[in-house]
Parts: structure tokens; sequence; C-alpha cells
């Protein structure tokens, strides 16, 4: 089969989870011996050992070992794709759109499958263009951006938008429609999305159909044994390290972390450590967080790790091993990729009950705490609809819950192990892909016949 993958994130331009979920799936579908073109973006960091291609839009051909990668050249002096203010970007994000649409039209014919990956303009506006082109057309939805913006507009300053603009983003990402099928990585994207299209009167029976949910994954071999994560929390620890590994960002409700860590740590006899480290999104809420540290520094050690790029995997397993506990206190989360990273190295997690985390922990016997909720694969705060009021209370009476019956959190530990295996691997994740891609391939004989 061959396949094109369109994304601004890819290897040297990657710089969130998207990218990850392209290269991990391209992988799996090169070892099963599909042709895999990537069509992405250049910037700084690709340009220096491109041979570019004149045209409308230059580009350059990267060909190894049944790979061709493809990046367009629309902006120079760009250090990476999501630079700039937010018009900014959407006009650059857009351009790239034309450019790939403008290269597919001189290719007829020579991919089965086109698979746009993003949050609004590639998965939406390009589907929208490359209708009825003689392949099919899968959207995959990592993230409704509209959808973030009005849960919580002041959370995330890097995703702030005129309202106008807001209306914009909310029409791209209707756009999905037009695609042949549309993917969403869990089923709160999968609501999102449906009531999207509702506000702009399309017909579920038209979007819901085609509609699939394939989310994220790790490898397999990036995956703690058993063995190895019962040796790891055979028993509490001292202190008891827990880590908050994402983007350092207000909508991951990180400071909430820091409340809710020492608090539980006022309530336990236990020595608590938390380390912070990710990616800042800006420095005024950096501050913030350094201010929090400082107002439970007689109760709680915190430490904040900072970076500018993503971590190879080696180097997050290395992260991550060091702790016990992962928490991530997100007000907002679609999915929570970070959340099985965390579990697949022994982790015992400590999350909220929003629709990502929710999906990956969910258990029939889930227990209802009243500040959250017990699973059989870790615990979901409740973020109630006043989380300045609530969420570090229980958070911290998670975390507590967590410490006093350690030998339950262990087990849980290792139950969410055992899903991750069957569930979560990029292994599964490809094989989906490839299921749905298949299916568009015999839906297009039919209509042949």
């Amino acid at each position: 089969m061959k396949i094109a993958q369109v994304s601004l994130q890819f290897e040297a331009t990657t710089s969130g989870g998207g990218g990850v979920h392209v290269e991990k799936v391209t992988e799996h579908l090169l070892r099963k011996g599909h042709e895999v073109s990537i069509l992405s973006i250049h910037t700084d960091k690709t340009l220096a050992e491109a041979t570019l291609t004149k045209g409308p839009v230059a580009y350059s051909v990267d060909s190894r070992n049944g790979l061709r990668v493809v990046r367009f050249l629309v902006e120079r002096g760009l250090s990476q794709p999501y630079g700039g203010g937010r018009e900014e970007e959407l006009a650059r994000i857009k351009r790239f759109c034309d450019a790939v649409a403008s290269w597919l039209d001189q290719r007829p014919g020579e991919f089965e499958i086109v698979h746009l990956h993003g949050h609004h303009l590639i998965p939406g506006y390009l589907a929208q263009r490359q209708r009825d082109k003689g392949f099919k057309v899968v959207s995959t939805m990592h993230f409704l951006e509209s959808t973030l913006l009005r849960a919580d507009p002041e959370a995330t300053e890097h995703f702030r938008v005129a309202e106008e603009t807001l209306i914009q983003i909310r029409q791209w990402e209707a756009m999905t429609r037009y695609a042949d099928a549309i993917v969403a990585v869990s089923p709160r994207v999968k609501e999102d999305l449906c009531s999207l299209m509702t506000d702009f009167n399309v017909e579920l029976e038209e979007v819901t159909p085609k509609t699939h949910i394939v989310s994220s994954g790790v490898d397999k071999e990036a995956m703690m044994s058993l063995s190895q994560v019962e040796a790891k929390l055979a028993q509490v620890p001292d202190p008891v390290e827990i880590v908050t590994f994402c983007r350092l960002d207000p909508s991951k409700g990180v400071h909430y972390g820091i409340r809710a860590a020492a608090e539980a740590a006022r309530r336990s006899r236990r020595q608590l450590k938390l380390t912070l480290a990710g990616i800042p999104t800006s420095q005024s809420y950096l501050r913030l967080l350094g201010e929090e540290r400082n107002l439970v520094a007689d109760t709680l050690s915190v430490e904040i790790q900072t970076f500018d790029r993503i971590f190879t995997p080696l180097e997050r397993n290395r992260l991550l091993d060091r702790f016990h506990i992962y928490l991530l206190p997100t007000l907002n989360e679609p999915f929570g990729m970070t959340i099985i990273e965390a579990g697949a190295r022994g982790n015992l997690i400590v999350t909220t009950d929003t629709g990502g985390p929710l999906y990956i922990l969910h258990e029939k016997r889930m227990q209802d705490k009243g500040w959250g909720y017990v699973t059989d694969c870790g615990i979901c705060a409740k973020r109630t609809d006043e989380p300045e009021m609530n969420l570090a209370s229980n958070l911290a009476k998670a975390i507590s819950w967590a410490l006093k019956r350690w030998e339950d959190s262990a087990e849980h530990a290792l139950t969410f192990l055992t899903r991750i295996g069957q569930r979560f691997t990029w292994r599964h994740i490809a094989q989906d892909y490839l299921e749905l891609y298949r299916m568009q391939e015999g839906a297009n004989s039919r209509r042949a016949d």
C-alpha cells in the first residue's frame, strides 16, 4: 500500500506528541512492507542538509529505506512549526496545506491513502481540498483546539485568538467531515467533534459511521516487565518521588499539583518530593510555578526542570524510572499520552477526571470516593466546576489514598501495565490504522464494482 502522511511535526520538527505519533506509526507501516511518504515542513533544523527543488513552493526529497520525506519551504528563519504569533502561525499552516495540495495534484494515482494529522487546518481544510482526487483521505484529530479555548479561554496563552479567528478555526475543524474516515484519539475528542458538527448543522448520520477511535501508544520495548514493576513498588520508598512530566502550561494544572503534593505531605508521615519536568509555554507561568514552590518550601521539596525539546525515548525512560507516582493535574486533557508513558515505567497514576485520563484508566469496578475515582489502573481526582476551590484538595486526597494503600496501588500499576501492553503499544495503533486503510480500500473496490 502506498501511503502519504501529512504532518507539520516529524523527526526534527517534532514539538509535541503528534509528531511522535506519526513517526511511530510510520515505523510500523514500513516494517509491514508498505511505502510511506511523509509530507512535512522545513525549519532551520532541516534546511541545512536539504537540496531544494524549485516550484511555486520549494521542497526537498529525502528517500531512505522505503521512506520518502518531502519537506516544503513555506517560510525561512523558522525555528519550529508553531513559531510566532497565532495569526502568523495559522497563515503559515494554510500556506503549507496549499503547497501539499498542489504537490498531490501533480501526482494523480501515486497514493491509495492520504492521512492528515493535526488540530484544524490539516485534517479539516486540507481534507476539503483533497476530495475526489482518486485516493482515500483519513483525518486524525489529535484534539479540537476550539474546544480547548471554549473550555478555558485563559488556560493557554499560546492558543488564545481573537473571536473571529476562533470562528475560522471551528470552520476548519468542521471540514473534517469531507474526509473518507475521521479518527479521534479518544471518545472525548469524538464527542467534541460530534458536538461541533451539530453546531454547523451537519447530520451526525453523515459523520458518526466514519468516525473511529485510534489512540497513541508506547514502544513495547519501552515497557518495564511485571517483575521489574513489582520490585520497584515492593515497599513505600523514602522519600516518595512524585513527578509531573508534561508541557508546563496552565491548562495542565501544574500549579494545582504543587499545592496538592504539599497538602498530601502535611497529611502523611512520609517524606515527599515533587519534580516538575517539561517544556514551559511562557516565562510568566514559569515564574508562577516558582512562586508556588516558594510558598510550600517548608512542607515540600519541589524541583523544576525545563527543557526546549521533546525527550528521546531513552531520556524519557531514564527520567520516569526515578519516580514512584506520576501526577497529572490537568484541567482539560483530550487523551493523556504521558499517562501511558509513565505507566509503562511502573509509576502509580494520579490524575484528574477529564475525558482522556478517564478513558485510559476507566474500569467497571471504578469506586467513587467523593473526592475522585479509584480504578484498577489508577486514580482520577474530581476537577469539579470550581477547580480553584477543590482540585488541589481532591488531588491531595488521591495521593494520600495511594500512600496509605501502597499494596493496592502497586496492584493498580501492574494492572495498568498489562492494559498498556494489550491496548496502547505502537504495534497495536499501527494495526488499527492498517485495518482502517483496508476498509477504505474495500469501500473503493465495491464502489468501482
